[in-house]
């Protein structure tokens, strides 16, 4: 899954949204929190916030957004800007973890300036999680769900001083009260205007890529009908996809090549491939009007994607697919059908073979210790067996293609999941305010220093796996590698860099080879690189 929505983020042209001929409205001010501790450098395309934007920016209102690394001190040119002018509300989009707390940061900020105007919160952790998000002193609103439609009506109601009982997809305070209004219904991404890049400094959020040099952050569509059993789609997109059509895509594709000087597309939906038809379509547009281009990032499941025709394949690999990311989960089949994944591991062999053959590059996401018994003895002997099931299973992947990468996680059950209530009578104990998912991350920042909140993992098996991820698969991905080469301007720099990755990778594959990963002092040296040379 995908986690970006502040609530979801679509595009495309349309003809039912007409620029206002009266003249120019109030600011709305949003603001998209670093998902990265501050040492971290971190930049993007706030797609979320571009999703809700695109209906106000077509009103003629004054849509500001803000970010870290859009602007030097972002709650300074806030303050400034709020004082200067008409502002109906601070919008602040937010995942799982990080955002949390930058976004509270700025919230109690602005709040302390400007205790009157209100303060609203949406993204995937706000809608898993609306009355205890609202319950901070520091939000008044919660948008739940797809805010491209619910966040202009509030934006309305609010600069109109009206009641929001009559908006569909809030949880928000009234005279000492939490209110829950009935959830939005699904928006229909063809009838929506385009997202409105132009708010943003574009310079200021392109990145290099393994496939492209300008990577320009996209989303076709949202919401994934499947069923993994830790995935929180079912609460926020209610299992519903809803996809721009391929015509649309290629016109968005088009303009923004055009506009932007981008060589390269990156797909952040949830499920790229629901619709086999429309992926082949939209190749058949990008062959028929020669647009040149890499695509990649493009999310699937290895089971639809080996059913697609071999005709799909070769149009995609022919347009620019470049890298496909995809949930492999586990080697273990147990661990599999547990969370519904709905596949077996042979089936992730085939699917690397059929990518191989085409010459497209998988981002493989596994995941490790899954809540299997309330017996301490049977949860340990099933970890260890994902354990050596999975590093077997990628073992054998690896003989197939060198070039694939690989990101192991500690699963973290999440509130409407359903594999969150076994986990809980399981012994989790969840955060229970807002700030508490502030530092509730897959992959920690320091594996030296993480919190541990699964008690059917060990710490050590913790810190390893974030060992996996970060360091052994990290530097086994060359194409990884080549790409923060490029970000060391410094030619002495480069030889450095360079050279020592070649010491360390001799490390990291003998690691691999032996499966050894005690005494990590290389991984805790390799996290000291990571956390203040900037380059990660």
């Amino acid at each position: 899954m995908t986690f970006l929505i502040f609530l979801t983020m679509p595009l495309n042209t349309s003809k039912n949204f007409k620029t206002s001929p009266k003249l120019p409205k109030p600011s709305v001010i949003l603001y998209f929190p670093t998902p990265f501790p501050y040492h971290r450098p971190w930049k993007g395309v706030p797609l979320a916030l571009l999703a809700i934007s695109r209906i106000l920016d077509k009103e003629r209102y004054t849509v500001k957004i803000y970010a870290p690394f859009l602007q030097n001190n972002s709650i300074k040119e806030i303050i400034k800007y709020t004082k200067q002018n008409k502002v109906v509300c601070l919008g602040v989009s937010a995942m799982t973890g990080f955002q949390i707390y930058d976004g509270l940061k700025i919230s109690k900020q602005f709040k302390k300036v400007f205790s009157k105007i209100p303060i609203i919160w949406g993204g995937w952790h706000p809608s898993i999680l609306p009355i205890q998000t609202v319950k901070n002193k520091f939000i008044d609103i919660v948008v739940r769900g797809q805010g491209d439609k619910t966040f202009p009506r509030l934006v309305h109601a609010l600069e109109k001083k009206q009641n929001l009982k009559s908006i569909n997809g809030l949880t928000y305070k009234y005279k000492n009260k939490i209110i829950t209004t009935p959830d939005s219904t699904p928006v229909k991404l063809d009838d929506m205007p385009p997202l409105p890049y132009h708010l943003i400094n574009i310079d200021k959020c392109l990145w290099g890529t393994e496939y492209g040099v300008k990577t320009l952050p996209y989303i076709s569509s949202y919401g994934c009908p499947h069923r993994c059993g830790f995935c929180v789609e079912e609460v926020v997109n209610k299992r519903h996809w809803t996809a721009l059509s391929a015509q649309n895509i290629f016109k968005e594709w088009k303009t923004l090549i055009k506009k932007y000087k981008v060589d390269s597309i990156a797909v952040y939906d949830s499920n790229f491939f629901v619709n086999e038809k429309r992926v082949s379509d939209l190749c058949k547009l990008l062959v028929k009007y020669k647009l040149n281009i890499k695509w990649g990032n493009a999310n699937g499941r290895v089971r639809q994607l080996s059913q697609f025709k071999p005709e799909t394949w070769k149009l995609m690999k022919k347009t620019g697919c470049a890298m496909i990311l995809t949930g492999a989960e586990s080697g273990n089949q147990k661990a599999l059908d547990l969370i519904s994944k709905d596949m077996n591991a042979e089936e992730i062999i085939t699917f690397t073979k059929l990518c191989h053959k085409y010459k497209i590059k998988i981002l493989y996401s596994f995941l490790v210790g899954l809540p299997w018994s309330k017996n301490s003895s049977e949860n340990k002997i099933f970890v260890a067996d994902e354990y050596k099931s999975t590093l077997s299973l990628i073992d054998k992947l690896l003989k197939i293609s060198t070039t694939n990468r690989y990101t192991y996680y500690v699963f973290l059950p999440y509130p409407g999941a359903p594999m969150f209530h076994r986990a809980v009578s399981f012994g989790y104990i969840a955060p229970k305010t807002l700030v508490g998912w502030s530092n509730y991350l897959m992959s920690p920042e320091d594996a030296f220093q993480s919190v541990l909140r699964q008690k059917w993992i060990t710490p050590k098996q913790a810190t390893m796996t974030a060992m996996l991820t970060q360091y052994i698969f990290g530097l086994m991905d060359l194409d990884s590698i080549n790409m923060l080469s490029q970000r060391i301007n410094s030619k002495i720099g480069k030889f450095i860099f360079k050279f020592t990755y070649k010491i360390t990778l001799i490390i990291v594959k003998l690691r691999w080879k032996y499966k050894y990963f005690d005494l990590p002092l290389d991984y805790w040296l390799f996290t000291q690189v990571h956390k203040y040379a900037r380059l990660i």
